[in-house]
């Protein structure tokens, strides 16, 4: 006989007492870990799409050290997790606090994000965070402080502490201007990311020192000493004001702050013509990527056996049935024809043309004057064996994402010295993602020989190539203010052809084949050289900071610079390096930019 149940009263109080017992826990493992405040890149704002730091200031409340991880998480709708998650270790001693940062990838205003705390026994806790909102914005001029300095809230500059200055200049693409009154407390690393930044388009803003004398910069920032007004440092600038930071105006003179500034005149012209509407962002980039990575199928071949299939089964099948035939016969036949059909469609579907690991890569490679290689790659890495695969490349400052909103993916990123990515990528699919890194040492010379611009329009260039120039160039062109000229390889110089025009043609080139045109798949199979040829204007703007061929209409470069850009085969510094064997080709967008004055 069962026991009777206890009453309802009861059933309740022995429920409030096991909540009761449960809560001192779990209010002990949140007191332990707290989040003082969080920043979003320089001045509270992001730029997108760009990697952007965030700051999270964590506090150890309680009386044990406290070791763990923080997690950042991409969401969907602000609730599905998609892409990979950014892993940060802690350790905090008691009442300790520290800055964490993070470098997620931002694509637009909709981006939402969730922050948790991993405990080193693996227990999850999503922690609270006020419900912040991305706010997108340009690239910022912000003041770096002390810490001691930032509870001044006058000024009419945001103020940034300078500690939390990125380590990799990867993280800058958000930063057009700095403004400095001191010589900053930095280790190595900030002062070479800085410099970095500064020298591929930065202003650096020097003003007086708070007792009035002017700025001097020791250790490794000493290049910046100066005495002139203005002095060029690589492609960036440094700007010495007569005031200090109490006499700061509402704009700092000059109005112009750096690399990141689109100049609209009124000689501008459409730099791509009718393609205006056509997508040039990263879903874009791996979505040409992803169609050379699908097999080459005979699709009409399929579709033609299929049709026989269906006819043999129906009426086929029924009309040879309606005799007085044994059933047994029957249904050796269909089993027959059954396993004919699947031998048919194993052979003629099968992926023979598909190596384990396929990856194709298109990337931007900025070569900058101090010699170093900036580049932004994106991957589309397809197998046909699953499991977890391990992708990293060459240089320093690297960071990743899979710059996308749609899916979750099971894996991680790790920043750092040994920054990767990692992802389990089931059988038959791929995974895609985006890296931006920096190669010392990899950059190649471009000298400039002979400008002429008369009205406006060019009418000669010619340029000498330095060591490790491609040997092999696709495509080669050069902006000069709003316009974008044709180069052609001759006798080791590239050379502008006037016969080939002023304007970059636009589209992809190349017929469509009939078996592509039965191509059920989304990304649909395209040839390689087709792909990467098409992809070339694309990427000419995507180096220039744009990502939709709407806003490039009126987009001019400086007038005291052109840029130049060499698409070739990707060689093997831009490789992306994995355990696996793979069959790996992919296409550079090499840009310079050499400083020439051009009459406007």
């Amino acid at each position: 006989m069962n026991p009777p149940l206890p009453d309802r009263p009861t059933r309740i109080c022995a429920v409030l007492t096991v909540a009761w017992l449960a809560l001192p826990v779990q209010v002990a493992v949140s007191g332990e870990l707290q989040i003082e405040s969080l920043h979003w890149g320089f001045d509270g704002r992001v730029v997108a799409p760009a990697f952007n730091p965030l700051t999270v200031i964590v506090f150890n409340s309680g009386d044990d050290d406290l070791s763990g991880k923080l997690e950042l998480q991409r969401l969907r709708s602000s609730y599905w997790p998609v892409g990979l998650p950014i892993r940060q270790p802690v350790f905090l001693s008691p009442t300790a606090r520290r800055p964490v940062r993070f470098y997620p990838y931002v694509i637009g205003e909709f981006d939402d994000w969730r922050l948790s705390w991993i405990s080193k026994d693996g227990t999850r806790r999503e922690i609270d965070t006020g419900g912040w909102k991305l706010r997108i914005g340009e690239p910022a001029t912000v003041l770096l402080q002390r810490s001691s300095r930032l509870a001044d809230p006058s000024g009419r500059l945001r103020k940034l502490n300078e500690s939390w200055f990125p380590s990799v200049s990867t993280a800058t693409d958000g930063l057009a201007g700095v403004v400095l009154d001191h010589h900053p407390r930095w280790d190595v690393p900030r002062r070479r990311a800085f410099l970095e930044w500064l020298g591929r388009g930065g202003t650096l803003h020097v003003l007086e020192a708070p007792d009035g004398r002017p700025v001097a910069f020791g250790a490794g920032l000493k290049v910046l000493n100066g005495t002139g007004v203005l002095t060029r440092f690589g492609a960036g600038r440094v700007i010495r004001q007569p005031f200090g930071v109490d006499a700061i105006p509402d704009v700092l003179p000059p109005l112009s702050t750096g690399r990141n500034k689109r100049t609209v005149t009124g000689n501008s012209v459409l730099i791509y013509g009718v393609e205006s509407l056509t997508r040039i962002d990263d879903a874009a980039i791996f979505s040409a990527l992803r169609s050379i990575t699908r097999p080459s199928r005979n699709w009409p071949l399929i579709y033609l056996a299929c049709l026989v299939y269906m006819a043999v089964l129906f009426p086929g099948g029924f009309v040879y049935g309606r005799g007085v035939r044994d059933f047994r016969i029957v249904l050796g036949i269909l089993v027959a024809i059954v396993a004919g059909f699947s031998l048919i469609f194993f052979l003629v579907g099968r992926r023979d043309d598909a190596a384990a690991l396929t990856i194709r890569t298109a990337t931007v490679a900025h070569h900058l004057a101090d010699g170093d290689l900036e580049y932004r790659q994106w991957v589309e890495a397809a197998v046909t064996s699953g499991g977890e695969y391990r992708f990293t490349h060459q240089g320093r400052g690297r960071l990743y994402s899979t710059a996308q909103n749609l899916e979750k993916v099971v894996g991680r990123i790790s920043h750092g010295g040994d920054a990767s990515l990692t992802a389990e990528v089931p059988p038959y699919s791929s995974s895609t993602f985006l890296v931006h890194g920096r190669l010392p040492g990899a950059g190649t010379g471009l000298t400039l020989v002979e400008i002429e611009v008369t009205g406006g329009f060019l009418q000669a260039l010619v340029l000498t190539t330095g060591a490790g120039f491609p040997e092999t160039v696709s495509q080669a062109s050069v902006m000069v203010g709003g316009r974008h000229y044709r180069l052609v390889q001759r006798d080791g110089l590239l050379q502008f052809d006037g016969v080939a025009g002023t304007l970059a043609r636009s589209g992809l080139r190349g017929g469509r084949r009939l078996a592509r045109s039965f191509d059920p798949e989304l990304d649909q199979r395209r040839e390689v050289d087709e792909v990467f040829e098409g992809m070339y204007d694309g990427l000419v703007l995507r180096s220039l900071g744009i990502s939709d061929r709407g806003k490039a209409a009126h987009f001019s470069l400086p007038p005291d610079r052109i840029r130049v850009f060499v698409y070739a085969p990707a060689t093997g510094q831009l490789a992306v390096r994995v355990d696996e064997t793979a069959d790996q080709v992919g296409r550079v967008l090499h840009t310079w930019d050499l400083q020439a004055a051009v009459p406007q």
